[in-house]
């Protein structure tokens, strides 16, 4: 996938995300992350296909830098892609992913999350 010209020395384009190799880098679509977790000062990505990157930079300045709409943060340290929310658990505050794992949404973000979620 090649990304617009503009675009081609930043590490983010409205959407694909810039994923660094030993033999060079690959721009990899938006719609293929499920989540972001946020570790500190870095940022894990996980992928559809199951793999992960480790991101030299803070969930907040990522998701600063992602498209409006596309992510929703139900937990300080986690970022999903809507489009892999397969349901949420009102009852137990967490949300379940297309790969199978549970991210729980914050106590404070509960009704945020829910309004944005209702957006889509």
């Amino acid at each position: 996938m090649k990304p617009p010209k503009e675009y081609k020395t930043n590490f983010l384009s409205p959407t694909a995300l810039l994923r660094p190799f030993q033999k060079g880098r690959e721009w990899v679509s938006l719609d293929q992350i499920i989540r972001l977790e946020g570790i500190g000062n870095y940022t894990t990505c996980l992928f559809a296909d199951g793999t992960k990157l480790l991101v030299a930079l803070t969930l907040r300045r990522l998701a600063d830098r992602l498209p409006a709409g596309l992510f929703v943060r139900p937990h300080k340290k986690h970022l999903i892609n809507r489009a892999f929310v397969t349901r949420v658990y009102t009852h137990r505050s967490a949300v379940q992913l297309i790969n199978g794992e549970q991210v729980a949404i914050a106590r404070r973000r509960v009704d945020q999350f829910r309004a944005e979620m209702q957006s889509a």
